[in-house]
This record gives C-alpha cells, structure tokens and sequence, in this order.
C-alpha cells in the first residue's frame, strides 16, 4: 500500500512538472497582465545583434511563455507580500510607509541623447512660433523623484542628468514649465498629489490639476484667452482601488477622483480612424468645449504622454475651446501633419522625465527630423508665375479628414505650400514631382486655392 502511494505521489509531482510545460503559451502578441509588457515573441529575436546569446534568450522565452506564467507569479508575489511584506513584482516595490514605486533601474546620466532632445524641442519650438503660434514644453517628474524621503533605504536614487538638460534648454531659448518644485510644495504642504500605492508611474487627479493650472498660467502668458481651472469647477471624489495598475497585487487605497462639471463635445470616434498615429502609441482625443469657445479661448494640440492621457486631459476639455491630445513618443516628429489637419492657436509638448529614452523618442529618428520652413522666409526670392492647371490636384475625401496630392512639381522642388480656404498648409514631400497634405474635410476648397513651390532658389507661384 505504502509503495503504491509513493508511486502515487512520484506521478503527481512529475504531472505538477509536466503541467506548465504542456500549457505552454505560443500564442503571438501575448501582454502580460502582471508586467504590462509584450511577452517575448521568439527565442531567435536579435539574432543579428553582437551581444546575441541564445542559451540566454531561450531561457528569456521560456520564463515567458511557460504555462500558468501569471498566476504562479501572482501567487509567489502574493506570498510573500502576506508573510513577509515584500514585494515581488517585475514591476513595483515598497518604499517606506507602504509607498509603492516603481521599480528602480540603473540611474540615467546626461548624455548627448539629452543634448539632441534638446534640440528636437528647439525645432518644435521654431516650427509653430515662425508661424505665430506659441509653444510649451512640459516636463513632468518621476514619482520617485518627489517623494526621494520615501524610497527604501539603500537606494541610491539620483537625477542630475535633469539640471543639466534644463541648461540645455536655456541656452537655446525653450520655453518650458518644469513641474517638480511645484509638486514637491504641494506633498511637502500635506496634500497628496501622487497615490500611495496606486498608479506608481503618475500622479494623480490632484496633482493633475495642479500641474496643468501651472501649464495654463505660463502659457496664457504667450497666448490671449486662457482659461485657468478652478476646483469648483469640478465634481471631486474619491474611488477605492483594490489592485495595482495592471497587476493582480491586492490595494486597498482611497484615490481622489475630479469630474469635469462642463459639458464637451467629443469627437474623438468621427476622427480616430482618419487621423494617422503610429501603432504602438494609438491615443488621440478630441473635444469641444462651447462655453470657452462663446468666452473666446483657444484651441490647443498637445503632444502628451500618459501623465495627460490617464490624468490630465479633462484639465485641458475644461479649460480650451478645442483640445487635440495626440500620443507624444514617435507622432511627435510627424507634428507638421497633426498642425495642418488641427490648425491649432497653440502648442503644448510634454513628456515624463521617466520616457526620456530612445525606447520612446527615437534618438535616429532626432537626426531626420524636419519641418517645412516658414513660407515668408522666402519673400527675398524671384517669383515665377505659373498656371494651377499645370498641376494636378487629387482629394482623397474621408469621413472627417481629406487628403489633397499635388502631383507635377518640378523635381527639383524643395518645399512647397497650399494656401486654401484662409489656411496655410504644409504640403509634406511624397516623391519627386508630388506633394501631399491632410485637413479637416469642411475646410477643402479647391476653388480657393494657391500653391507655392521653392524650386532652383525661386518662388513657382501656380495660381488658378
């Protein structure tokens, strides 16, 4: 009898063994719930790098595709988190007093990378300002960088790459609003504008307020109309959380909530399918605001990462007659075409001092970064006149957004310009001879049209 057990459990051990590898996951495109990540699609990925090693990428495959991979993980975390209050998480750790942050990595040191972000903000600045329509760069700080005092200790958590990346935009004139010293009031004054567990990557409803009012004041300073949010202007709350964001780790915590009491219009579904964004950086919203746009205020495009995505962007409903949130990370080397389609009065560009990195904004893609320069710099050129029926000028109509083609350029034009219905485009290059431009489909009016083509250093001027 006794032996028969024995065997009994042998077979069940090695069936708990047999189990997760019988479960393997060879599903394709797989996010983890526990880690947010895309698990890892094959061992071979990399292959061609120098640093390659394969024993170390099966090992990598297998940890992330064994079977029951998230729930042994849950289990193990949520062990450990009961017995001996440790956090185990690809993701998380505790600080002290229970805060919860991310999880460190290796501290980041200035670099030319910084000097090179630099400049890519410069030539935002320069594009939208040669056109009379001001600009903001937004800098937005770590969790980690506002409550240091609560970091574990043995943490040696540093950030002076930033001064010396703010130096950087000094001497090249950026106007930008560095949300840090006013967050770091704010914690120090008793009011809690990061969670304490909750949603460790950003702030959070209370400190969205704060943060975007500061963005509001320094930029109703280049642009008329503004309006500065008020708290009474919403409804606040609070909503328990009982897990971590994207994770299954237990919470139990308090977070406040705002709700904007303006009504908006949102037009987000008419445009989203029509409006062109990179894969993995989808987010785009759109609103209307009727009573700022009866008291006058602005329309405003924002290039913005998840501090305004999750948090920010009903500051930006209550406060703008028109408000554009575009996902900043690579859409943000295409803004001419997000410009011509949203006309916008004004600019804003923010970003987390966390997604400074060539994972989100491509440091090659800095180098080939250009804009058309601004039509009147080249009023000093000859002008040559031609007929508008030289050209052909093809609308691809859409629902909301239109494209119009300009094909019969000269190929040896360097810029050209569409100026239709009282609006100035930015004919973007295609190929040689044709030019492309997308806008609002109710502002296509190819009876009122003038192209203008830089070409052999003069002004082509095709007219009907």
């Amino acid at each position: 009898m006794m032996k028969k057990l024995r065997v009994g459990f042998i077979l069940l051990f090695f069936l708990l063994l047999l189990c997760p590898a019988a479960a393997f996951n060879r599903k394709k495109h797989v996010v983890s719930k526990i880690d947010n990540r895309t698990l890892m699609e094959s061992p071979f990925e990399g292959q061609e790098e120098e640093d390659y090693d394969l024993f170390a990428s099966l090992e990598a495959y297998a940890e992330d595709r064994i079977g029951f991979r998230d729930q042994m993980i849950s289990l193990y975390t949520s062990l450990n988190d009961q017995v001996f209050h440790e956090m185990v998480h690809p993701t998380y750790i505790y600080g002290k007093d229970d805060y919860v942050f991310f999880r460190p990595s290796d501290n980041m040191e200035f670099q030319d990378y910084h000097v090179k972000f630099a400049d890519m903000i410069l030539t935002l600045q320069t594009y939208f300002e040669d056109r009379g329509i001001p600009f903001l760069f937004v800098f937005d700080p770590a969790k980690a960088t506002v409550l240091q005092e609560e970091l574990q200790e043995g943490i040696n958590y540093n950030n002076d790459w930033v001064p010396q990346f703010f130096q950087e935009l000094d001497k090249r004139g950026v106007h930008y609003v560095d949300n840090t010293q006013l967050l770091c009031d704010k914690e120090a004054s008793g009011e809690a504008v990061f969670n304490k567990q909750y949603d460790a990557g950003h702030w959070n409803d209370l400190g969205a307020f704060y943060g975007v009012n500061q963005v509001l004041e320094k930029l109703s300073e280049m642009q008329e109309g503004i309006h500065i949010n008020s708290l009474d202007e919403f409804q606040i709350g609070e909503e328990v959380k009982t897990s971590l964001l994207v994770s299954d780790f237990k919470i139990h915590e308090e977070v406040p909530v705002f709700q904007r009491k303006e009504e908006v219009l949102d037009l987000t579904e008419e445009y989203d399918k029509e409006v062109i964004r990179e894969d993995a950086y989808p987010y785009f919203h759109y609103t209307q605001n009727p009573l700022r746009q009866k008291e006058g205020s602005p329309s405003v495009l924002v290039f913005q990462g998840s501090y305004i995505n999750e948090y920010g962007a009903k500051f930006f409903e209550n406060s703008f007659g028109e408000y554009i949130g575009i996902h900043d990370y690579q859409n943000v080397f295409h803004a001419d075409y997000y410009a011509n389609i949203f006309q916008p009065d004004c600019v804003i560009f923010e970003t987390a001092e966390y997604t400074m990195l060539d994972d989100y904004f491509s440091y090659e893609s800095m180098f080939h970064m250009y804009f058309n320069p601004e039509i009147s710099s080249f009023d000093d050129l000859p002008e040559e006149t031609h007929s508008l029926s030289e050209l052909t000028l093809e609308v691809k109509p859409g629902n909301r957004v239109s494209a119009v083609t300009a094909y019969g350029l000269p190929p040896e034009a360097e810029h050209a310009y569409l100026e239709m219905n009282g609006r100035m485009y930015d004919l973007i290059w295609v190929e040689d001879t044709v030019f492309t431009t997308d806008a609002k489909k109710e502002n296509i009016r190819l009876d009122d049209v003038k192209l203008t083509a830089i070409c052999n250093g003069k002004r082509l001027l095709y007219t009907s």
